[in-house]
């Protein structure tokens, strides 16, 4: 108990060592714009805008400093990319650590009282240092609990307090968050209290096409032996497929990076793929290249020591497809192509297919792995 517990610390704490707090300080703030599209909306008085309709949402995180509330405050400001001066969305964030036995970060919620008197409050610092205890008020039910994987947090709000303002009390909010260096993905879905039916479902994504851009669930899997039957679940990354990046530290100090490519891949355009690199961060060739079909849903690297299994999830329910959840296969699904991989020297070949051997070796030479 005491060594899983020793590796699940060193899995999810970083290169750098810091704290979560720390961590998530560091890496939330930024300009996101993310492409908003709402996939649920039985009721026309929750959405503003109509089913399948997609907005470009810009998102500005940035550290603010309010004393009186927090070492760790972050001023989060939302609005439509093209109407800047209109915020839909104005907040503080005060990040704090969670209560132990439990980990991560609790993020508390404040809005503003009179919320145009602190637009853009990240470029006044001013302004900032004139804010008191009664221009905010706490946001009810609605903090978020966000926990570490890696180099990503992930999380939302916990059961059904978050009340949604436009409905009074019969509906709530469950609102999901995942933020990484390059990932940026929030899911809003309104339920109904009494019979939890969905109402309203809205996701955002980095600005990307959401049709073309997908978001896939990897689990990563190390061995202490290298043997392949001592292999344990290490790490979870969630990276989308148009140049996702995702890092992690193995128990014995490696520092290895996943990136996930389909379209946006620049070789080879006639001969679309799914393409899976597993690297490490200190070497320039990666440890392996994998490839399938580019519609596929689930693309895997296994080299013995190390296992890495992608499934694309479904945005509907965040389910992983089965055979990555041990589940039966569904009958009703095509079959899959075979996955063809390229390994660095020294690695054992799992499936190696020969015959893509001299397309791989373009990839090599053009210097993509």
């Amino acid at each position: 108990m005491l060594l899983m517990l020793a590796v699940a610390a060193l899995a999810t704490a970083g290169p750098s060592g810091k704290s979560d707090v720390d961590a998530l300080a560091q890496i939330w703030p930024g300009i996101r714009d993310s492409s908003e599209q709402t996939f649920v909306g039985t009721d026309a008085s929750v959405s503003p805008w109509g089913l399948g309709a997609e907005r470009r949402v810009r998102t500005i995180v940035a550290p603010v400093s309010v004393p009186w509330l927090g070492a760790h405050v972050l001023y989060l400001e939302e609005f439509l990319h093209d109407e800047p001066d209109t915020v839909r969305r104005q907040l503080l964030l005060q990040l704090e650590p969670v209560e132990p036995p439990d980990v991560g970060v609790e993020v508390h919620l404040f809005a503003f009282r009179d919320p145009h008197s602190w637009v853009h409050l990240d470029r006044l610092p001013t302004r900032v240092a004139s804010l008191r205890r009664a221009d905010i008020a706490p946001v009810a039910g609605c903090d978020l609990r966000l926990k570490r994987e890696a180099d990503q947090f992930m999380g939302g709000t916990l059961g059904r307090h978050c009340t949604d303002p436009r409905e009074g009390s019969n509906r709530y909010v469950d609102y999901q968050l995942l933020i990484g260096p390059d990932l940026y993905w929030y899911r809003r879905r309104i339920l109904s209290k009494p019979s939890e039916d969905v109402l309203e479902e809205v996701v955002g994504f980095n600005w990307f096409e959401l049709n073309d851009a997908r978001l896939f669930a990897c689990r990563v899997e190390w061995s202490a032996t290298g043997r392949r039957s001592d292999l344990r679940p290490l790490v979870r990354l969630d990276l989308h497929d148009q140049g996702g990046i995702g890092h992690f530290v193995t128990p014995d100090g490696r520092k290895l990076e996943l990136t996930l490519h389909s379209q946006d891949w620049p070789f080879m355009p006639d001969r679309d793929a799914l393409i899976l690199l597993v690297q490490d961060q200190s070497e320039t060739t990666p440890l392996a290249t994998v490839w399938t079909q580019v519609d596929d849903d689930e693309i895997s690297a296994d080299l013995g020591w190390l296992k890495v299994s992608c499934g694309s999830l479904d945005p509907d329910t965040d389910e992983v497809w089965s055979s990555l959840q041990g589940l039966p296969e569904d009958p009703g699904r095509a079959a899959r192509s075979p996955v063809q991989v390229l390994l660095q020297p020294g690695a054992a070949a799992v499936g190696l297919s020969a015959g893509l051997l001299p397309r791989a070796s373009r990839y090599r030479a053009a210097g993509w792995g």
